[in-house]
């Protein structure tokens, strides 16, 4: 298993999924969780547009088909529900009875499938953090953690357990226990289900470690392995790693091996094995003070390398989230990571080796994206949670080619240009390459402002396309440019950069107490039209305009461009956080701008450089204030010269070709592709019209803007790496429904539709040729009884001489 993967979950449906299990008492029954509470990395930059959970999903087909739960949906975009932040979902394997643990408000439990929900330890606000594991023999166990602030807990923090399947709780918490808990993950042992162990961080970051006997309900015991966690430091000069940094608890891994209770995983950044359950250290053997390598790599399996030098594991990455034994392997591991799955075959090997099972597995969470100008040019550049910047080719017919990470760590920012590209990490760490005679990257430089400081995580900066000397960087409340970044001498020994080229436009620094968020330049009409963002909690946020930006320092070139009210436009508020700036590629004149907190005006337009603004959320800004959080926007020209607009969204991409103010009518693209994906930005190539779409979750899509988003199809498509058939939508449905089918080459293709009984009920596609690329087909059920039906996909490619077959199940209700 795990050598391809197919989304079987809606493209609708929400993707920050937290937990997965699968009902012990229905094995076709699964459930999965919503709701990523720690290091929630789709949220918009400025705090304000957080991706909230939509509940649970349950499905009933051994994961074919998945429905939200509807007591369990919360849609709207505040804090206020239980089901906001699902961190556990678990089913009792004795009882059939569900729990889950919810962030901030503690755990839960149902009797019916989670139709009815009842709170069973904690209480609003009381525990930050909280967790719940069933063992084997039906006992509950669950850990929660400090309250909010100026909140006092009726229920202690600390471990509890629950013999009668959660009705009542037992306080098992030892007197060495944190004071001040943060998160907590449980392991059960399914050999030996009195015993379990218990992971958590302190407010601190340190890690702490306890194993519970309660095997005996009348002498349950506790014993404190804190000191037993493995520590392998290093030498400084080589930027250590070999500690169990759990980054204020967002990367936590406890599990027990399903037939030895001894072998026992915990993970922070990196993934640590005890095959004693942690009752010892390991031995220290070098005179250097650091253990050998032999008795290191019996503790250190994953995560960094234990060269420990911030390389890389094999197959394996930093940041553990999740780690599962095979039932029927049981020495086979799969552990989950920022980097994706690996797979181990013998976890008791003296030695672990890993396996990636990423092929197919497209779930890349990318902050931006940037093509090269010149058209046809395939290459492609991106910024990713923790996975760097991928550089990689792109073909029209095979998908992408591998990739290659040139900036490590999380990546942000990029430009590839004539002359050179660059690419960045987080802190605002600037990187510039050279090209080779193939125009790849080779001789990297660190060209940052060695002055700068108050960089952002993800951090922006700006390259001046029609004059790549001319590189824009902002830091705090600061702009700094360089006027020479075609010619800067190589810098490989300071990763901070240089003061070389750089220049603090003092007379361009916004106010006190803010900070610049974002910028961008016109190309055209007029060009080097400079306009940035300012960004204070506690002020309304700015427009700024720099006229001849390569070239001035004089103050008389800088306005500012306020937002005033009009009848259908409001001003931004206070903490309000401009996400993004897009320009015209025919009229540096015409800008947009977007804002990404929620319950605000978001989308921003001017045709006079921001002397005047009109609102033109529109119907993404409906009256109940659920719209979604606004990331990127694009102005864009399709080939008859009209113009269509875009924005990226937390619920997806939509496009426009009319700015109508409030009445402004924009239309989800890509809705069998793309989906509700937060889509993080977009990079758009006027010489060949096409469009890059980085999302958060499922990585990049190209496309082309020559058609009109009035059409009935999409004006987004992507080229696929291969046959797919897509789980309907909607679904259960009445009367009618789409499906999706991708082709990775030109194709003849045949749907049909068929019912339980097998006797074919309608042809959908029959025998018909179909170009490369995602497609999309109705079908009306309004003469058919409701039931399930199943749909299948015959396709033969023309040129490759691939076949494909796959059938999925649908379901009427009318």
């Amino acid at each position: 298993g795990g050598q391809n993967w197919v989304q079987t979950s809606d493209l609708g449906q929400n993707l920050g999924v937290t937990s997965l299990v699968q009902d012990p008492t229905n094995l076709d029954t699964w459930y999965y969780a919503t709701g990523e509470f720690s290091g929630n990395s789709s949220r918009a930059r400025g705090g304000g547009g957080t991706l909230y959970g939509s509940g649970l999903f349950i499905s009933t087909d051994n994961g074919d088909n998945w429905a939200q739960i509807q007591a369990t949906a919360d849609e709207d975009v505040s804090f206020n529900s239980e089901f906001d932040f699902i961190s556990r979902v678990e089913i009792s394997p004795t009882t059939g009875t569900g729990f889950f643990a919810s962030n901030a408000l503690g755990i839960y439990r149902s009797t019916n499938g989670f139709t009815t929900n009842t709170s069973v330890l904690g209480n609003p606000n009381e525990h930050i953090h909280s967790d719940v594991q069933v063992a084997s023999n039906g006992m509950v166990v669950a850990v929660i953690s400090e309250p909010f602030s100026g909140f006092t807990p009726e229920n202690d923090p600390g471990i509890y357990i629950s013999t009668n399947d959660g009705v009542s709780w037992i306080d098992v918490t030892p007197a060495s226990y944190p004071s001040s808990p943060g998160r907590g993950v449980i392991g059960t042992s399914q050999s030996d289900p009195g015993i379990f162990y218990v992971f958590v961080a302190d407010n601190s970051n340190n890690a702490a470690l306890f194993q519970v006997d309660a095997t005996d309900l009348n002498n349950i015991t506790t014993s404190d392995l804190t000191d037993n966690i493995p520590d392998f430091g290093g030498d400084s000069n080589q930027r250590p790693v070999g500690d169990l940094n759990l980054q204020g608890g967002y990367n936590m891994v406890c599990e027990v091996h399903p037939l030895d209770k001894d072998i026992v995983l915990i993970g922070g950044t990196n993934l640590f094995r005890s095959v004693d359950g942690f009752s010892s250290v390991p031995l220290d053997n070098n005179s250097d003070g650091y253990t050998d390598d032999a008795e290191k790599d019996k503790y250190w399996i994953g995560g960094y390398s234990s060269a420990n030098n911030v390389s890389q594991y094999f197959n394996h990455h930093p940041d553990q989230h999740a780690a599962v034994f095979d039932p029927n392997s049981p020495d086979r591991l799969i552990s989950s990571h920022d980097g994706g799955i690996s797979v181990t075959s013998n976890i008791k090997s003296n030695s672990i080796s890993w396996t990636s099972l990423n092929n197919g597995y497209n779930v890349t969470q990318f902050y931006t994206v940037t093509l090269h100008p010149d058209a046809g040019d395939d290459r492609i550049l991106g910024g990713t949670q923790d996975n760097g910047s991928p550089y990689f080719y792109y073909s029209d017919l095979t998908g992408t080619s591998g990739s290659d990470d040139i900036s490590s760590g999380d990546g942000a920012y990029a430009y590839l240009g004539n002359n050179y590209l660059t690419t960045s990490s987080q802190g605002g760490r600037l990187i510039q390459y050279q090209y080779d005679v193939f125009g790849d990257p080779i001789q990297f430089s660190y060209i940052a402002p060695l002055s700068a400081g108050g960089q952002l995580f993800i951090h922006p900066y700006l390259v001046n396309p029609n004059n790549e000397d001319i590189i824009f960087y902002p830091a705090g409340v600061k702009l700094y440019r360089n006027n020479s970044a075609t010619s800067l001498q190589r810098n490989t020994s300071n990763s901070s950069g240089t003061s070389e080229g750089w220049t603090a436009l003092n007379s361009f620094a916004v106010p006190t107490g803010r900070l610049i968020s974002t910028l961008e330049i016109s190309t055209t009409n007029p060009e080097d039209v400079l306009y940035y963002a300012s960004f204070s909690d506690n002020f309304v946020p700015e427009i700024f305009r720099v006229v001849n930006a390569s070239t001035s320092t004089n103050s008389a070139d800088r306005t500012k461009k306020t937002f005033t009210a009009n009848n259908s436009t409001s001003i931004p508020p206070q903490g309000a956080y401009i996400h993004d700036i897009a320009v015209s590629e025919d009229n540096g004149n015409e800008i947009m701008v977007v804002i990404s907190n929620y319950s605000t005006e978001s989308i921003y337009y001017s045709t006079d450089g921001g002397d005047n603004w009109t609102g033109v959320g529109g119907n993404l800004e409906p009256a109940s204030g659920n719209g979604p959080s606004v990331r990127s926007a694009a102005i864009t020209k399709t080939s008859i010269g009209e113009k269509t607009y875009y924005v990226g969204t937390s619920t997806g991409l939509y496009a426009t070709n009319t700015l109508n103010g409030a009445n402004t009518e924009w239309k989800l693209q890509g809705a069998s592709t793309i989906g509700n994906t937060v889509v993080e930005y977009l990079d758009y190539r006027p010489s060949d019209k096409t469009l890059a779409i980085a999302t958060h979750g499922r990585g990049i899509f190209l496309g082309n803007v020559s058609m009109s988003v009035s059409n009935e199809e999409i004006a987004i498509t992507d080229t696929p790496k291969e046959f797919s058939l897509e789980q309907n939508y909607p679904n259960p449905f009445n009367p009618s429904t789409n499906i999706a089918y991708s082709l990775p080459a030109n194709s003849i293709v045949s749907i049909a539709v068929y019912d339980v009984n097998g006797r074919k009920v309608a042809d959908l596609e029959r025998g018909v040729s179909k170009t490369a690329g995602n497609h999309l087909v109705r079908f009306d059920a309004s003469n058919l009884a409701s039931g399930v039906y199943i749909y299948r996909i015959d396709a033969k490619s023309n040129s490759q001489n691939q076949s494909f077959s796959q059938v999925r199940r649908m379901t009427l209700i009318k």
